[in-house]
């Protein structure tokens, strides 16, 4: 009969009215998660916050006269932080771990100041200090860009020198007797552009002279109705020639950074280290101030490496438009056409480096060396995106004191992972989140199809998904 080839709609619709049910119950209980944790500090500025006394993962209870309430956006409190240079405000906190059992909330100044966010995010030593291999994390090119590098390449090389000296390799004289700065204790440096979107032309020339010979071409740019500017190093390089350098980049290395890291490899004084080609953004551009608090940027110039080479990968010419881009007013008018592409491998033209290599233009700074970067595994992307880590730094704070000699053992790695199996058991934490709602609809399928079996099956392929994410904690 007809009616038995029907579709079980009321089972379908219990299905759906019970994953419904399950749905509204974690999102309460995510909602009542992120009241409970209010509006935490997700970054402390050194200089500023993080010297007044405040730290990553702090909840915010009061600025000043406003109280910080559940409801309270990260907007509101955004704005009552904010106010005229020089002027004060009161922040009150909580920090577990702090104050005992009973967590106490602690009252701090802050003189409110123009923040300068540094363009140097870190600078050490990869591995043991002794071997001598530095590492400069820079995230962009503002107007400091270049003195903050001078300054982490000097602190690299007179650290360098103070543990050769610690080592027994005290420094020799010169032949009028004085002792002199030694840069080569500085055996070599890793210079991080990943992710880096560029910034100032000057600011790039301001990097680039660091590291190449004095006198050498660092960029030049040429433009229709743009007078062509050549930027030349006038200074000998701080970084030693002895000193190997390799710089990082990946695809999102771009505009400034590619000047700096173009130049290193067409001068031949490092070697550029990442998966493929970097962004390709070979451009020169200035903004333009316009009414209503807008701006219009617009593209003056191309630059040009050292070797002669544009990296930009993408051409604009008339003769049509992208597919990706909407009908332009001028060509609802019968104006001229535009279209965008990619520069194809067959269209770039081979220059060379200053000791003969190969190099070619367009599509970005290809690497010299290849290397697959590391992938995160699915419970490290899970416990970050989580905040499990900070949440276990403050439990781990209730009952240790962190000093300077601290690393994780054993001991301390064993109780995290008690610690995430706890807040999986408490439902604060899936271990399954990537494939939850992948799991859910066809759960839902399942139960309206009354495949009993299969659905046992079902719940029985999520423990086992939760099993294999774990195994990521013994490799």
């Amino acid at each position: 009969p007809r009616n038995a080839l029907k579709p079980p709609v009321a089972s379908s619709r219990d299905a759906d009215e019970d994953e419904e049910d399950i749905d509204i119950t974690e999102r309460k209980r995510a909602r009542r998660k992120s009241m409970e944790d209010g509006v935490r500090v997700v970054s402390a500025f050194e200089g500023y916050a993080y010297d007044a006394g405040m730290r990553v993962g702090d909840k915010l209870l009061a600025i000043d006269d406003f109280d910080i309430l559940p409801t309270t956006s990260p907007d509101e409190v955004r704005n009552h932080l904010r106010g005229d240079p020089d002027t004060e405000v009161q922040v009150k906190f909580l920090r577990e771990g702090v104050g005992g059992k009973v967590n106490e909330p602690q009252t701090i100044t802050l003189k409110r100041a123009v923040v300068h966010i540094p363009d140097v995010k870190y600078f050490g030593y990869v591995g043991d200090p002794r071997d001598g291999i530095g590492y400069i994390d820079l995230s962009g090119f503002a107007n400091d860009a270049g003195r903050e590098v001078r300054f982490a390449i000097k602190a690299l090389q007179h650290g360098s020198e103070l543990m050769a000296m610690k080592d027994g390799d005290a420094p020799k004289p010169n032949e009028d007797g004085l002792f002199v700065h030694d840069p080569t204790k500085l055996k070599g440096l890793v210079l991080d552009l990943r992710s880096n979107p560029g910034g100032l032309l000057t600011s790039a020339v301001d990097v680039a002279t660091l590291f190449v010979p004095n006198g050498s071409d660092i960029v030049s740019a040429k433009g229709r109705g743009f007078p062509e500017i050549l930027y030349r190093s006038k200074t000998d390089p701080l970084l030693s020639p002895n000193t190997r350098l390799a710089v990082l980049v990946n695809d999102q290395t771009a505009s400034a950074a590619e000047i700096v890291s173009g130049a290193i490899q067409d001068l031949d004084v490092g070697v550029v280290v990442g998966k493929g080609r970097t962004y390709g953004k070979g451009l020169v551009q200035n903004v333009q101030d316009l009414p209503y608090q807008t701006a219009l940027k617009y593209t003056v110039a191309k630059y040009y490496t050292p070797s002669g080479r544009c990296i930009q990968s993408t051409v604009y010419e008339e003769g049509g438009r992208g597919d990706d881009l909407l009908t332009s007013t001028s060509e609802e008018k019968g104006g001229p056409k535009y279209k965008s592409k990619k520069v194809a491998d067959k269209d770039r033209t081979v220059f060379y480096t200053a000791h003969g290599r190969e190099v070619k233009d367009g599509g970005g700074v290809e690497v010299d060396y290849k290397v697959e970067p590391q992938k995160a595994s699915p419970l490290e992307i899970i416990l970050l995106s989580s905040g499990t880590y900070s949440d276990y730094a403050a439990e781990w704070s209730k009952t240790h004191e962190l000093t300077d000699q601290f690393s994780v053992d054993e001991s301390t790695y064993k109780d995290f992972q008690r610690f995430v199996e706890q807040k999986q058991a408490d439902g604060d934490l899936k271990l399954e989140v990537f494939y939850d709602s992948q799991l859910k609809e066809l759960s839902k399928k399942l139960k309206a199809s009354k495949f009993d079996s299969s659905k046992r099956m079902l719940e029985s392929l999520r423990v086992d998904i939760i099993k294999d994410v774990k195994k990521d904690f013994k490799t």
